[in-house]
């Protein structure tokens, strides 16, 4: 009863330090950080409970210990309070992404045996390093290149598409343990580089991205359907494991095309997400009544749905940007349009110089001027 009373007024305590802290700045960003920071060393706490293999309390209370401290090194280390989107995300990113490339160079290195007897705790130990290792490298990058919101929502993007393209492919074509591991970390570096030469031919918008995630996940739920559907089949093949990560690619490149200039804000990207869940439902609400005995229905109704309702919101938002756009670049007169009677006096003058052979020749001057910036 002392033990629960006092881990509650410890919550309490910390929630009310932490909300007083952002109402003074105004900073809902540099929160979000210390959330991250904060679920981050709780990870880190129960990796060192795998590895000591602590019993008893230790169980609970280093993963406690190393969430305070991932918490609190935030407010030591940025003391101006501040953080910007693009930071944050690389950051986050590279603290999640860090735990599968350090299991993946765990079993590039020690294969099949990474995992067995105590070299699992190795591995986990190569796990933790390789996050906190890129979550630093993710928040440098986004401080030290300034870039926008939209690019940094790409690398991440990419940053978790490259691996699992990688890995689906290899256990489409090979039961080596080390191919796996290997794909995860080549596939990783070059899904950071394709997402370095989408955004070296346009500049996205973090609703752009947002918009993006939707259809590739869209798409991957098609591709596991297919891959699911084909199970069943008697002509199923190992390579029909590859259908999810070729929907989830497909799905993003098609998507940078549909998606180019739209500009979406963040908040037009959720709707969009909101737009293509609904559609889902109700899909999947359609293939229930079916009551098919085929996992078909359950998969490629919600898809469609889903797709339709996504497309109905990117081609509404679309042509509502198109208009506001416009309208302003209207207000900005972006046409130019000009009346100039003082011309025909002008024009006479001209004409009496010609017809008398006298002065030197001028053109006749335009009553009207239009032009049109592009």
């Amino acid at each position: 009863m002392h033990k629960n009373f006092a881990i509650s007024v410890f919550v309490v305590l910390i929630l009310a330090f932490n909300n007083a802290n952002v109402r003074g700045q105004d900073d809902l960003l540099f929160k979000r950080h210390i959330v991250f920071s904060t679920l981050n060393g709780l990870y880190y706490g129960i990796a060192i409970d795998i590895i000591t293999e602590a019993k008893g309390g230790a169980v609970a209370g280093i993963p406690i210990i190393t969430a305070g401290v991932a918490g609190v090194i935030p407010v030591i280390a940025n003391s101006s309070r501040t953080i910007s989107q693009s930071s944050l995300v690389l950051s986050d990113h590279g603290s999640r992404i860090g735990w599968l490339h350090g299991f993946a160079l765990a079993t590039l290195i020690g294969g099949d045996n990474a995992w067995n007897d105590n070299n699992y705790k190795l591995s986990v130990g190569l796990g933790a390093l390789t996050s906190i290792g890129l979550g630093i490298v993710g928040n440098s990058i986004g401080k030290k290149y300034e870039l926008s919101e939209g690019a940094a929502g790409l690398y991440r993007h990419y940053g978790w598409i490259g691996p699992f393209t990688g890995i689906s492919l290899m256990a489409a074509t090979t039961d080596n343990s080390r191919f796996y591991g290997a794909a995860d970390l080549l596939f990783g570096a070059g899904g950071y580089l394709l997402a370095s030469e989408i955004n070296k031919s346009h500049e996205f918008t973090a609703g752009d991205i947002r918009a993006t995630q939707v259809l590739a996940l869209l798409n991957g739920e098609l591709g596991f359907g297919i891959s699911t559907v084909r199970a069943e089949s008697i002509n199923v093949k190992r390579s029909d494991i590859l259908w999810p990560a070729i929907g989830l690619l497909s799905g993003s490149l098609v998507s940078h095309v549909w998606l180019k200039d739209a500009g979406f804000t963040q908040h037009q990207g959720m709707l969009t997400a909101y737009a293509a869940s609904g559609g889902a439902l109700i899909g999947l609400g359609i293939a229930m009544i079916t009551e098919s005995d085929k996992p078909a229905p359950y998969f490629f109704i919600p898809y469609a749905t889903g797709l339709a309702a996504y497309a109905y919101a990117v081609e509404t938002l679309k042509k509502k940007n198109i208009m506001q756009g416009s309208a302003t670049t209207g207000k900005k007169g972006k046409w130019d349009l000009a009346f100039m009677p003082q011309n025909i006096i002008l024009n006479k003058s001209i004409y009496r110089d010609i017809s008398s052979g006298s002065g030197s020749f001028y053109l006749m001057q335009p009553l009207f001027s239009a032009s049109y910036k592009f």
